[in-house]
């Protein structure tokens, strides 16, 4: 059985200087590292980047992930993506094994933001991170309109003050 205070999940040291950058002590958007990770993770996830690494800096306690049932359901919800056909795969002792296809995920969604910081000259990280969830947002907006149909009529904004 694998022990939650034991477990970590890794930061690849290609991107170090990035996930420093990204938090708000760098004038970045996120408060912690562990949080930088998660956005990177599903970056990476929506856009079907992922990227394996072996070198690693500073790891991060698993507990801090663990702390919000949504973020560690989001790094379960990768492992069982990641394998569709392997019931197994949430089993306590396999937990190593999700965490590092959310390492993997975050280290894709990483390399993304480098290569948007990349495009600009004096692009802040804040301003990425911004366009990249406008980008978002737009593309979750068609995907609804897709779903729904664009000929819907007869649906206005809700009147609540009837």
């Amino acid at each position: 059985m694998v022990l939650n205070a034991d477990v970590r999940v890794r930061r690849p040291l290609e991107h170090n200087e990035l996930i420093s950058r990204l938090t708000s002590k760098e004038g970045g958007p996120f408060p912690n590292y562990w949080q930088v990770l998660v956005f990177a993770a599903v970056l990476g996830w929506s856009r079907s980047r992922r990227d394996s690494f072996e070198k690693t800096g500073e790891s991060i306690r698993y507990g801090l992930f663990n702390d919000s049932s949504t973020i560690s359901a989001v790094i379960d919800s990768m492992g069982v993506l990641a394998h569709p056909n392997d019931a197994g795969i949430m089993a306590d002792e396999r937990l190593p094994e999700r965490i590092k296809v959310f390492e993997e995920y975050a280290n894709g969604g990483l390399a993304i933001i480098q290569g948007e910081l990349n495009i600009g000259a004096h692009i802040r990280p804040m301003d990425v991170v911004l366009n990249l969830c406008r980008r978002g947002m737009t593309h979750a907006e068609n995907m609804v309109q897709n779903i729904l149909g664009l000929g819907i009529s007869g649906f206005g904004k809700p009147d609540f003050e009837s």
